[in-house]
């Protein structure tokens, strides 16, 4: 338009390395990103190479395991009460079932309140170092429930495995989203989710072992699954860092080589120190509200079917060492049920892809609803089926680790993912969780059209309009996806 005035700072002009350094206000202490130094020395690197695939293949030796790994572990801990259960802690220590089902819930309090102080942590401290120690002291705390002798002895204990839990998804999400493209993301994540189901079938299998041994029960259980959450924590310590530049089976150039592999992903791949402007955007991003809610839905049913699952199916008929074994069941098919989804990813998009596996969930569980208790057979079908929920945390993460940017907001987003009795009210939320995930999929494609529209009339006109400057190398610099204009949204 005709009498506009354009700013000279708000024409589209890159910003020089020494103009970066000048604007310290403007750019948040430049200094603190190690990420550019690494790239300031090497500027060679093609990513078609042969030697970035072998940076690739170190990533996935090496990061992905660990991480799958420790999940499956956290999966196997946070269930071992409901198989120490078939093995008779009930009975023996004359737990009320009012009694047993708080000892599930709490968990879910020390995740309340372990939450804001594992941000604070994480962002204040090397956060390699603080998950990795958090591990190894939630595997004592599993150790230590066999010596658990009353209700409150295990209350404690219990409610303190959920504090130091907490720490695994945002770090998780930091580390995924540091170390792996997006489009890598759409499979890795999903394979590191598959460890939902591995747990399932390691945990009932390693339970089966010990039931079939009679001087081996419930104490023997907590025992070995602590011992070798602990052994993993520590394993962490020396080979898991948080972002490419402290990984030390990487040198230099590998380095620069892993972080140029994700610098389209605009999200940064260091940790910065709290930023009081990204917690403000991240209370008024909408997005933050949908992941809770959608994660409040699936965790009612989840926290009740992990803490009750055996018993569940031994409800349907079978015998305790049958429920045992049956419970690894739903592990199975809860890795088929992710590798099917993934394909769907894969050729439509990940909001698709969840909703598929919502779809199965609903089926299951209008099967255990529907059909006669007679059919015990069948039931344990749909049981098995309704278990396929969790499943579509794989496709909310994915969202988070390529939809969100900025350290302090993806902690953010994180804890609202941390956050989440009737068999009816479990249906009701399945579908809702369904509705929220194609309400969040909607928001980011309308995010996507606003900014193609604003970046097509700035190039038609660039005296018209709203003109953002272009910061180099600002994919490393802790920016927000709301700050960076070329960012776009992951459907």
């Amino acid at each position: 338009m005709s009498g506009t005035k354009t700013k000279v700072d708000e024409v589209t002009k890159p910003l020089s390395m020494s103009e970066m350094e000048i604007g310290e206000s403007k750019l948040v202490q430049l200094e603190k990103d190690k990420a550019l130094h690494l790239l300031q020395d090497y500027t060679d690197i093609d990513l078609n190479s042969s030697e970035a695939k072998a940076v690739l293949k170190k990533i996935d030796y090496i990061v992905l395991p660990l991480l799958c790994l420790i999940y499956t572990l956290m999966l196997i801990d946070k269930s071992s009460l409901s198989f120490a259960n078939v093995m008779g802690i009930q009975e023996e220590l004359h737990l009320t079932g009012l009694q047993y089902s708080w000892l599930g819930s709490l968990v879910y309090f020390g995740y309340l309140a372990g939450d804001v102080p594992a941000m604070i942590l994480m962002q204040r401290a090397p956060l390699d170092k603080v998950f990795s120690g958090a591990v190894v002291i939630w595997g004592s705390v599993v150790a230590l429930h066999a010596a658990g002798k009353s209700f409150a002895a295990l209350a404690v204990l219990r409610f303190l495995l959920g504090f130091c839990e907490v720490f695994t998804a945002p770090a998780v999400l930091q580390m995924l989203s540091s170390w792996y493209t997006k489009e890598e993301q759409i499979t890795r994540l999903p394979i590191w989710y598959t460890c939902y189901g591995f747990g399932n079938v390691f945990g009932g299998f390693l339970a089966w072992c010990i039931y079939q041994a009679p001087s081996w029960k419930w104490q023997a259980l907590f025992i070995l699954y602590g011992a070798l959450t602990i052994t993993t924590g520590i394993i962490m310590y020396f080979l898991l860092p948080a972002s490419p530049t402290g990984a030390r089976w990487l040198n230099d150039r590998e380095k620069a080589i892993a972080l140029e592999r994700v610098r389209q992903n605009k999200t940064g791949t260091e940790v910065w120190s709290f930023n009081k402007g990204q917690l403000v955007e991240s209370l008024l991003d909408p997005r933050l509200y949908l992941i809770f809610f959608y994660l409040l839905c699936l965790g009612l049913p989840t926290g009740g079917l992990t803490v009750f699952g055996p018993s569940i199916i031994a409800g349907f008929g079978f015998t305790k060492e049958q429920s045992t074994l049956l419970s690894m069941g739903p592990g199975g098919a809860a890795i088929i049920g992710v590798l099917m989804s993934t394909v769907l990813a894969k050729y439509t998009n990940r909001s698709t892809a969840g909703i598929f596996v919502h779809v199965v969930s609903i089926i299951g569980t209008v099967m255990m609803l529907a059909i006669p208790a007679s059919n015990y057979p069948a039931r344990y079908g749909g049981y098995v089926l309704a278990l396929w929920f969790p499943n579509a945390n794989a496709f909310i993460m994915a969202q988070m680790t390529a939809g969100v940017s900025g350290s302090t907001k993806k902690f953010a987003f994180s804890a609202a993912y941390q956050l989440g009795p009737a068999k009816y009210t479990m249906l009701a939320f399945l579908v809702f969780g369904a509705i929220l995930l194609l309400v969040l999929y909607a928001y980011h494609k309308y995010m996507n059209y606003t900014r193609d529209k604003q970046d097509a009339e700035d190039e038609r006109s660039p005296t018209d309009g709203i003109v953002h400057e272009v910061i180099e190398n600002e994919e490393f610099l802790d920016r927000t996806d709301h700050q960076i204009r070329s960012f776009r949204y992951p459907l």
